[in-house]
């Protein structure tokens, strides 16, 4: 029977009590981009947890082509809860879209068994049914505007379809929005040539499976090879357990079909010759008749179960809103009534033709007579050419090279990895200085600023081609948290110009937040720092997320203690020699109780913070940041004898007072050096012309030191910088962020 409730369509068939219901939505992985996975399972998510939980039993799944919400009860609970469920996607709550995410994190679901999924990424890349062989990376990067919108676009009346095991139930509303049913592009296909074998990371199992045409001998077909393979591999030779059979819709009329086997350790090889054995006999010499009467009963016991009138229903919902037709049950039985042994035949001659016989890595199923799909790209751009950093990390004799049109990673001989930007499907930042760059073929192309030489520029030509709607940040990435240094200013200043990486900087003169430019974690930067600064410099990293807040104690570099607000304490103590602070009244701000925003205001005028690290731990850029260039080694060492990094006048110690007289070179200043110079230049005239010292290691420490005061004398008596009436110097212009 189909109706309709609302202008949703409504598919119903006879069932035992009690009522079941699913409200089918045409939008599943293969809608998504690869830079987006997980979004529509993320709505689902959201819808479930704003219903709660009910007297009804209920659920939720994705799947490659749709979402479903499924309910069991009582027809009035059946009723409220399929009302609530389009009144949370009318409003989507987004409130708790963080944890959300992270609990897709933990369920690391996929819409199809492993090695279907990378069967399928075999055939389709990264894009449309091929998004089942790739993972969801950026879950935590997809925004309450972000996820409102993909529903807004595909929960839709226009987009949606219900089924039922019985009467619609008095009352039904199913208020959900507005909209237009969603055109979908082609499914892009890489056509790989076929038949061919390839490795995969899935241990001890074997999978052949092909792209076919819908046509009514199909499933006979699969079900005849599942049969015979299941007999070869578990009842004769006992090496497997479970021969599965799946059946894939890639659009209106393609199918993938799919046979997939777990095997004992150390036969993987035997079971993918028999599996190739077995495709090959029914191309060649099709079925039995026992076998085909066989798939007749199997088709006849399932057509004659009465929960085969729900299934069917089911699949009429499915259909309206893929656009992927469903058999009927009179359909099914005329198929398998009529199907012929030649059918069956030829369609595993179809099968045979397009295979893809998949095995663990590191097996090769020698006797299949079968190529190898190609592990390499077959192709390279051509550009500027990056050499191996030798204590990096890429193997011996590799380059990188990028150009206009894309990156080739040259690893030697013909094994190469090359992705044009045009292709990219996603750039995505797995931690500081590292990237990987996945086009829409499957290939991926790693990228470390710390292999290659002058690998920071190799990594900016790269995300300055990919377009930044394709840049993420993977969920796994460590990079988060506000780093704050105990230190002045003018010293950290110092200690990022020696690095390879710019930073901004936010002072209050005692403590020093630091944001690198790009964005490596914090505990990384505070050892860099260190090195520079001292190796007894505290440093304190904050970490703010949806449920946690906690701090990482760090000295030198090092982390010497940790704390998390109401899950583990830290210890008061270390925290207090760190920081010169009471003791007690630290560890009272260990425990203390409340939101995130009031711990941290508490923590921010018991430790002297800067007032902008609330602001930072929202993501908040505050202003009046201060930015520094990373110049490098040499770089610094210059910078620093030049004495660009000074503490501002009336501050500091001895050593900061000479270093700003070293600056600005006042009268009595450069007369004092004169004279310096002049007695060095005494000492060393005695020197030569003294004869009666006995040598060794003090002459050579009285040479030294007449050298150097000679040559600091003469360098500090120059005359000071032309200043502006501010009282700036060129080189004070030079350092500043505006300069």
């Amino acid at each position: 029977m189909t109706t309709s409730v609302d202008g949703v369509p409504v598919f119903a068939a006879e069932g035992p009590p009690p009522l079941s219901a699913g409200l089918v939505f045409g939008v599943g992985r293969r809608d998504e981009a690869f830079v987006q996975g997980g979004v529509t399972h993320l709505v689902e998510h959201l819808v479930m947890r704003a219903v709660g939980r009910s007297a009804a039993d209920a659920n939720a799944s994705v799947d490659m082509t749709a979402t479903e919400f499924t309910v069991s009860g009582p027809p009035d609970r059946v009723a409220e809860l399929l009302q609530a469920v389009c009144e949370a996607l009318g409003d989507l709550p987004t409130a708790d879209l963080a944890v959300e995410a992270d609990v897709l994190r933990a369920e690391g679901g996929s819409v199809a068994p492993p090695a279907v999924a990378l069967l399928l990424g075999e055939l389709y890349g990264t894009s449309g049914v091929g998004l089942a062989a790739a993972g969801e990376p950026a879950l935590r990067a997809l925004g309450p505007d972000e996820v409102r919108a993909w529903a807004a676009r595909f929960f839709t009346r226009a987009n949606a379809a219900l089924w039922l095991t019985g009467p619609v139930p008095d009352g039904l509303r199913l208020p959900l929005p507005e909209g237009v049913a969603p055109e979908r592009p082609a499914q892009p296909r890489l056509s790989p040539r076929t038949p061919a074998w390839g490795q995969i990371p899935v241990e001890a199992r074997v999978t052949v499976g092909a792209e076919v045409a819908q046509q009514p001998a199909l499933n006979a077909t699969l079900g005849v090879l599942r049969a015979r393979l299941e007999d070869e591999l578990r009842h004769r030779r006992g090496v497997a357990y479970s021969v599965e059979a799946h059946k894939v819709a890639v659009d209106e009329s393609a199918r993938v079909v799919v046979l997939t086997s777990d095997v004992r350790a150390g036969q993987e090889v035997l079971a993918a010759q028999l599996a190739w054995r077995e495709l090959d006999r029914l191309a060649e010499q099709g079925p039995t008749e026992a076998e085909l009467d066989r798939e007749r009963a199997e088709v006849a016991s399932y057509l004659d179960d009465p929960r085969s009138g729900l299934e069917e229903a089911r699949a009429a919902a499915h259909a309206a809103v893929t656009g992927i037709p469903a058999a009927r049950s009179a359909d099914l039985r005329a198929d398998v009534a009529e199907v012929t042994a030649d059918a069956v035949r030829q369609v595993a001659g179809t099968v045979r033709d397009g295979a893809l016989l998949l095995v663990p890595q590191d097996v090769e199923p020698a006797g299949t007579g079968l190529g190898r799909l190609p592990a390499w790209s077959e192709w390279t751009v051509t550009g500027r050419a990056f050499e191996r950093r030798r204590l990096g990390g890429a193997p011996k004799g590799a380059q990188l090279v990028v150009g206009e049109e894309g990156a080739t990673l040259l690893l030697g001989e013909d094994r190469r990895i090359t992705v044009r930007f045009a292709d990219a499907a996603g750039l995505v930042r797995q931690g500081p200085g590292e990237w990987l760059l996945v086009g829409h073929d499957g290939f991926t192309l790693p990228l470390a600023e710390d292999d290659w030489r002058d690998g920071a520029e190799a990594v900016a030509l790269v995300t300055a081609a990919v377009p930044a709607e394709r840049q993420v940040v993977d969920d796994d990435a460590v990079d988060d948290g506000v780093l704050l240094l105990r230190a002045p200013a003018h010293r950290v200043k110092e200690a990022v110009a020696y690095q390879r990486y710019g930073a901004r900087l936010l002072s209050n003169g005692e403590w020093t937040v630091v944001v690198p430019d790009d964005g490596r974690s914090p505990e990384s930067v505070a050892d860099d720092l260190s090195a520079v600064l001292s190796r007894s410099t505290t440093g304190l990293v904050l970490r703010r997320s949806h449920v946690e807040l906690g701090y990482v104690l760090m000295r030198g570099g090092k982390q010497v203690d940790r704390h998390q607000w109401g899950v583990t304490t830290g210890d008061p103590a270390l925290l207090a020699r760190a920081t010169e602070r009471p003791e007690d009244r630290l560890a009272s701000l260990l425990l203390l109780e409340g939101s995130h925003d009031e711990v941290v205001g508490h923590a921010v005028e018991a430790l002297g913070l800067p007032p902008e690290v609330p602001g930072l731990l929202h993501g908040r850029q505050p202003p009046g940041t201060e930015r520094v260039e990373g110049l490098g080694f040499r770089g610094g060492a210059r910078a620093s004898m030049r004495g660009d990094f000074v503490a501002p006048a009336g501050t500091g110690g001895v050593v900061d007072r000479w270093l700003r007289n070293s600056r600005t070179r006042p009268g009595w200043y450069r007369a004092a050096n004169v004279l310096c110079a002049l007695v060095s230049a005494a000492i060393i005239w005695l020197l030569v012309t003294v004869r009666e010292l006995d040598g060794g290691a003090g002459e050579a420490v009285v040479w030294v030191l007449a050298v150097s005061g000679l040559a600091s004398g003469l360098w500090e008596a120059r005359p000071p910088g032309r200043q502006d009436p501010a009282g700036e110097t060129a080189a004070d212009r030079e350092a500043s962020p505006t300069g």
